[in-house]
């Protein structure tokens, strides 16, 4: 009897020891994708901070609370794949996170910038951090430089140093260029060479700006594939690399080989006299090259800096047989228009209407749409 009792206990204390274990391993999996986020907003007490996901279509709300007298926080949650947030106390001052499943923050950050928080627990958020904090440096330096020529403008300094003052702008934007395909070439397994990847100086310009660097669009898809296909900002990426090689290819091929077989034999156009970078104003009817294309354009528009980007190989190519072009910007501001030409480099001849869409010349050539090209055949006397 004593026996039979024994072994009786002996297997319910092996069922339970089966549950127990069972529970833990349920728990452990559990614990895998869940994150804390705690830490200290420094002169912050008792006021709200948000903490958004960032989707591709925008940014989602998950839970804002009421900071402590103290500025401490804690936030909780789960996820089973990595994933961009926002810690913010406002719109527009936010830190942007990385965050990993299984996760446990510490961020230290003051009120009045949180883009500058102290970081640990996330190798992710610190990547993200770095890039971004990266380019808010570069934009300060070249932000000073605009504003030093506007200080200068009209005087013998500007004339004197416009020179020097381009080639140093054009050092500072390839140098963020440069720091930026390092890090993205170091951290390929991880989402925020995204980050890298679209990080912009204004509504316009890239970081990465040259043709050549739709191949890192291109290595760091394919990498995160194999490590995050989960991901909706992989497959954004994803899609946006078979869109952008398939423009790519399409602008190359139409202006290489439609637009220069569709030329229109003339002596003269209507006449185009606007100043270009220097002051000084070109005339287009005196331009002496068999072929020109008049391109009207804006750096505000995103399909121009496309075409731009495009027709950098096909003047190269072209303007020793005799091929040049014409620009005609329709910009509002000469600094932006400035600031375009530099950043891309365009070797040929560029002016500016500073009227903008209601540009007289734009009218007479039928401008509805940026940009607008017309290739001329000139026979030159």
């Amino acid at each position: 009897m004593i026996n039979k009792i024994s072994i009786n206990n002996l297997i319910n204390m092996k069922r339970l020891l089966y549950f127990i274990c069972g529970l833990m391993i349920l728990i452990s999996c559990n614990n895998s994708n869940q994150l804390e986020i705690t830490g200290t907003i420094e002169n912050g007490e008792e006021k709200n901070l948000k903490l958004s996901e960032l989707l591709i279509s925008g940014t989602e709300e998950i839970k804002t609370i009421k900071l402590d007298k103290k500025g401490n926080f804690k936030f909780k949650l789960s996820s089973d794949i990595p994933r961009f947030y926002h810690l913010s106390v406002s719109n527009n001052n936010f830190l942007t996170l990385l965050l990993e499943p299984g996760e446990t923050v510490s961020i230290t950050a003051e009120s009045s910038d949180m883009s500058k928080a102290k970081i640990t627990g996330s190798e992710g958020s610190i990547l993200v951090q770095k890039i971004n904090n990266q380019l808010v440096d570069t934009k300060e330096k070249l932000d000073s430089i605009t504003k030093y020529l506007e200080s200068i403008k009209g005087t013998d300094k500007f004339n004197q140093q416009i020179d020097e003052i381009n080639k140093s702008y054009a050092e500072i934007v390839d140098r963020q260029r440069d720091s930026s395909i390092a890090f993205i070439v170091s951290n390929l397994n991880s989402l925020a060479s995204i980050v890298a990847l679209y990080q912009k100086y204004d509504d316009v310009n890239y970081v990465l700006y040259k043709n050549r660097d739709l191949q890192y669009i291109k290595i760091v898809s394919e990498a995160l594939e194999k490590q995050h296909p989960e991901s909706q900002h992989v497959k954004a990426l994803l899609a946006d690399k078979d869109n952008l090689l398939k423009r790519y290819n399409q602008l190359k091929t139409n202006i290489q080989l439609s637009e220069i077989t569709k030329s229109t034999k003339v002596f003269n156009m209507p006449e185009i006299y606007l100043p270009n970078q220097s002051g000084d104003s070109i005339s287009l009817n005196a331009v002496r090259a068999e072929y020109i294309l008049l391109n009207f354009w804006a750096s505000w528009s995103q399909e121009s800096i496309q075409r731009n980007i495009a027709l950098l190989d096909v003047y190269k190519k072209y303007h020793v047989k005799g091929f040049e072009i014409y620009q005609v910007s329709l910009d509002t501001k000469k600094e932006n228009w400035t600031r375009s030409i530099n950043f891309d480099q365009l070797p040929w001849i560029n002016v500016i209407d500073l009227n903008g869409r209601t540009s007289y010349f734009a009218k007479i050539y039928n401008v509805s749409t940026l940009p607008t090209s017309y290739l001329i055949f000139r026979w030159i006397c």
